[in-house]
């Protein structure tokens, strides 16, 4: 990584965590949601100094809509729903999983690879995608299945208001 990316890198992290800072102090739904978009923004620039930038993109607008939910007057804590013992287990494995890539992101080296697939079809971006932003396209699922749990939860909570 040369200096600029590595530049980016670190002013992106820096942003992603002033971001989360601001989500667990903020007094107010609409500052939560102001922070949780910079989370977002924060998480996209460190994709794209990855050069990981479908990354980028799907996180962007994953975590702005997460902002505009939350920053919503109609939105409802889901806090009573979960027991203290799931949120602390789930904060223990966000730590492990962050500890992991951590460890990777320092032991590893990063992938260099070309698009060399010729015409766009499924499996020259299969190629890229798995030869070169396999972190990523795991990430981009994980997003993607717990933005689409997400929706049918906040769904169901509509549902059940009418």
């Amino acid at each position: 990584m040369d200096s600029l990316h590595a530049i980016g890198f670190y002013v992106s992290s820096g942003v992603l965590l002033l971001g989360g800072l601001g989500v667990a102090v903020a007094p107010g739904r609409d500052l939560r949601g102001i922070a949780l978009a910079a989370c977002g923004l924060g998480l996209a620039g460190a994709y794209v100094a990855l050069s990981a930038g479908t990354a980028a993109i799907v996180a962007l607008v994953a975590y702005v809509g997460c902002a505009l939910m939350v920053a919503w007057p109609r939105y409802r804590l889901a806090e009573v729903v979960v027991a203290p013992l799931w949120r602390q287990v789930g904060a223990i494995g966000a730590a492990l999983l962050l500890a992991a890539l951590a460890y990777s992101a320092f032991r590893g080296d990063f992938v260099h690879a070309a698009f060399r697939g010729g015409s766009f079809e499924a499996r020259s971006v299969g190629q890229l995608l798995l030869g070169h932003d396999v972190l990523a396209t795991e990430a981009i699922a994980a997003l993607g299945l717990a933005t689409l749990a997400g929706a049918a939860a906040a769904w169901r909570v509509r549902e059940r208001a009418r």
